[in-house]
């Protein structure tokens, strides 16, 4: 069961990934940037629970993705490598800038995570 539902976490990070990254092979200016950063980053928060229910970690809906990484940690040593602070500052979402080079990192950091859960 867990392997089935980390596969399935897995397929759906995936597709977020891709289609934030689609998003950015639009003309420039139909680019939206906040959907490039909102879908990267459920991405992120699906390969970690990916990883978590891989690993028979049980997940609820309401756990942040603070406390995600946190438990990947736990699991995984390699998991420190990812600083979502720069990016996922829940207290100051508000002073997030989505531009171009928000959207950027949030790529990044989508690739970076979907590498420490073992795809390449």
């Amino acid at each position: 069961m867990n392997f089935i539902k980390s596969h399935s976490t897995i397929s759906e990070a995936e597709e977020m990934l891709n289609i934030a990254q689609e998003e950015l092979c639009r003309p420039e200016e139909d680019v939206v940037h906040y959907n490039v950063c909102k879908h990267a980053y459920k991405a992120i928060e699906k390969y970690l629970t990916g990883f978590l229910n891989n690993h028979g970690v049980h997940i609820q809906n309401s756990t942040s993705i603070k406390e995600l990484l946190n438990q990947c940690r736990k699991i995984d040593a390699k998991f420190n490598e990812l600083d979502l602070g720069h990016l996922m500052d829940e207290d100051h979402a508000d002073r997030l800038m989505v531009n171009l080079h928000t959207a950027m990192e949030f790529i990044k950091t989508a690739k970076q995570t979907r590498v420490l859960v073992g795809l390449s």
